[in-house]
């Protein structure tokens, strides 16, 4: 078993992935934490539900949606994160994903927040992820970011996973994504002007505010809905 359940210092319990220091999620009792640890064992384990994809290299990854089981993917992944590549996802250093944000990273609805995960066949390791998250006060909108760990980076990878999103986002009526950017990071600017139009919201420094349109799908039926109430959709016969 690569996770084990262990009494917490503060109350409750850890469940812990075996070589790693930080914890997965804490749980009030010991039969939560062994049947959290249980969930993550088979989670470790899927690989039934994911796609094959081939990148630009010839390399292989499984593409699949983010699950509250893959949290000990998330564990073991950071430690594949250069500092600069925490810090162009962040903004700024940090320290490993405590439990609340495992939680949050992957207990996720799959309409109004969003996640796509690739993973290295060879190893099951979690290599990438793409989300977004649906801002409440604006319901067209949604944030993305992506993440790539170091060694399969300048791949393909993240256009990829960036393009599942925008599919899962467009189905899910997301017509925007907002996303903070370093202005450095002329990888993202490229990937997402590759998306749709980009404009610049907001300099602040070194950082960049930016919205994405996405590509709307004409054969969707909320386009159909918007001709006909233009007057721009005939009938068969007329």
């Amino acid at each position: 078993m690569r996770c084990y359940v262990e009494p917490s210092p503060a109350g409750g319990y850890f469940v812990r992935m075996r070589g790693e220091a930080a914890p997965v999620s804490r749980h009030d009792t010991e039969e939560e934490a062994e049947a959290a640890a249980a969930a993550y064992e088979r989670g470790l384990a899927r690989e039934d539900t994911a796609d094959l994809v081939a990148l630009s290299d010839g390399s292989e990854v499984l593409i699949r949606t983010v699950q509250p089981a893959d949290k000990p993917l998330f564990v073991a992944g950071w430690k594949h994160l250069s500092g600069e590549s925490v810090r162009r996802r962040f903004l700024q250093p940090r320290p490993a994903l405590n439990v609340h944000e495992l939680a949050f990273f992957t207990e996720i609805d799959h309409v109004d927040h969003e996640a796509i995960g690739a993973l290295d066949p060879a190893t099951g390791e979690g290599v990438g992820v793409a989300r977004y998250v649906r801002e409440p006060e604006r319901p067209h909108v949604a944030e993305a970011a992506v993440t790539v760990v170091d060694a399969w980076q300048h791949r393909g990878l993240g256009g990829k996973l960036l393009r599942r999103l925008c599919a899962r986002a467009t189905e899910n009526r997301i017509r925007i994504f907002t996303a903070a950017l370093l202005a450095s990071n002329e990888a993202m600017l490229t990937l997402f002007s590759r998306l749709g139009t980009v404009t610049v919201t907001r300099r602040d420094g070194p950082t960049l505010e930016i919205d994405v349109e996405l590509p709307v799908e004409y054969d969707t039926l909320e386009h159909t809905l918007r001709e006909a109430a233009a007057g721009r959709v005939r009938g068969r016969h007329a």
